[in-house]
This record gives C-alpha cells, sequence and structure tokens, in this order.
C-alpha cells in the first residue's frame, strides 16, 4: 500500500523485543521470544528460549522456562534456565532454580533447592521396607 514495500526488521541479540510496564499485570501464559522486560506483574507461566529480565517492581507467579533470567524483582514459581540465571541484590525467589550456571549477587533471597545441572534428575527408588540381597 502506497508504494512501499513492506521491512523485515532483523533483531538484535541485545534488543529487547517486548516490554511490560510498571503498573501492568498479565494474566494467563506468557511466551516470548527475543528478549523481554518486565517491570509489572505477570501471574502465570513463562516460557522461551530467550533472555527475560525482570525489573525491580517486576514480578512474577508462576514457573519460568527460558534461556537466561536476569532479576531484579521477585519470582514466586520453579525456575529452569538452559543458559543461566542471575540473581541482582534486589532480586527475591520463592522456588527452585536449575540452571547450568548461576550468578548471585550479595543481598539476594533465595528460598528453594538449586540445581546446576539439566540432565533428567534420576529416579530414587522407593524405600519399600524390603531387604536387599
Amino acid at each position: 500500500m502506497f508504494g512501499r514495500t513492506p521491512r523485515k526488521k532483523n533483531l538484535r541479540h541485545d534488543e529487547i523485543t517486548a516490554f511490560l510496564g510498571a503498573g501492568t499485570q498479565y494474566n494467563g501464559q506468557f511466551n516470548f521470544q527475543g528478549i523481554v522486560r518486565i517491570d509489572g506483574g505477570v501471574n502465570g507461566d513463562i516460557a522461551s528460549d530467550g533472555t527475560l529480565v525482570l525489573g525491580e517492581e517486576g514480578f512474577v507467579e508462576g514457573s519460568i522456562r527460558v534461556a537466561t533470567l536476569i532479576s531484579n524483582g521477585r519470582v514466586k514459581g520453579d525456575v529452569e534456565a538452559t543458559d543461566r540465571v542471575v540473581l541482582n541484590k534486589s532480586s527475591t525467589l520463592e522456588g527452585n532454580v536449575r540452571a547450568p550456571s548461576m550468578v548471585i549477587e550479595a543481598g539476594a533471597i533465595i528460598n528453594g533447592q538449586v540445581s546446576m545441572d539439566l540432565e533428567p534428575l534420576a529416579q530414587i527408588p522407593e524405600n519399600t521396607g524390603e531387604s536387599r540381597p
């Protein structure tokens, strides 16, 4: 229309592709590509192969599965990252964390278990009370 041809935008790997501002609230499953910054709140699970940046006012209540999480805010739920998790000094995390690499700044709070591998956890056999030979 109007003689213009649509241009395909080339995304840079260090460029924020979406932003959820302070004072906004999102409810439901949240999927994205690239880098997303959240300064508002999300009630629901987040899944991506990209990077999630959580600002100081940002809040997520739900599980997070991303390549990289950089948190300055609050998370209430389990986190799994395929690359790394960075918890800066203002970050609070209530849940379990699985990532091959973690950076935890002094002042960050974690209430949960931390696992630094992404291999499936081996099933622990239940103790049935039977003696083994």
